[in-house]
């Protein structure tokens, strides 16, 4: 398993440590309604700034309970989506994962599942037990994605998210690496 903040290949992704020349995608996935709405970010601006400060917290070795990588195809090298481990906790063996597939196009192809098994590994090479997750109700197909690679819910957070004047449930699902 590579390092840390190494490439992780496999079959159609290769995960890499992010670059300058990446942020105005991310800056554009960012402001993308539905990607916001599905990846649990806030609606707070993030422009080039943000964007800049955003790649100083997730460049290796910075932080040493978060690990982001940038999600690219193979073969193409194209970029698009991003994935996480955040809140890793290497006494306790636990972190939360993460993924946005930014590219609608890239969409139902298989792209966010083979880069959950490198996280995954990734996971295990860092000495992890457990890998841990949020994700709203409203958002059957990550839920989907989740139970297809083994997450069981471990539990709900009743009315925890906002969703215009409503709001939302929020499962905990869990894995088991060990």
């Amino acid at each position: 398993m590579a390092p840390r903040g190494r490439a992780a290949i496999a079959k159609r992704v290769r995960l890499r440590p992010f670059r300058a020349a990446d942020l105005p995608q991310v800056i554009a996935w960012r402001r993308d309604e539905e990607l916001r709405r599905g990846a649990l970010w806030s609606d707070t601006p993030f422009g080039r700034r943000e964007a800049l400060r955003w790649l100083r917290a997730v460049s290796d070795g910075v932080d040493p309970t978060r690990l982001t990588l940038a999600v690219e195809v193979v073969g193409s090298g194209r970029l698009v989506g991003l994935t996480t481990l955040t809140r890793i906790d290497r006494r306790g063996g636990t972190a939360y994962f993460g993924v946005v597939i930014g590219e609608k196009d890239c969409w139902g192809q298989g792209i966010a599942h083979e880069t959950l098994r490198l996280m995954l590994r990734r996971a295990a090479a860092l000495g992890l037990r457990k890998v841990l997750l949020e994700v709203a109700c409203d958002n059957p197909r990550a839920i989907a994605l989740y139970q297809h690679a083994g997450l069981e819910t471990e539990g709900i957070l009743r009315r925890q998210l906002r969703r215009g004047h409503d709001f939302v449930d929020v499962l905990i699902m869990a894995i088991f690496l060990t």
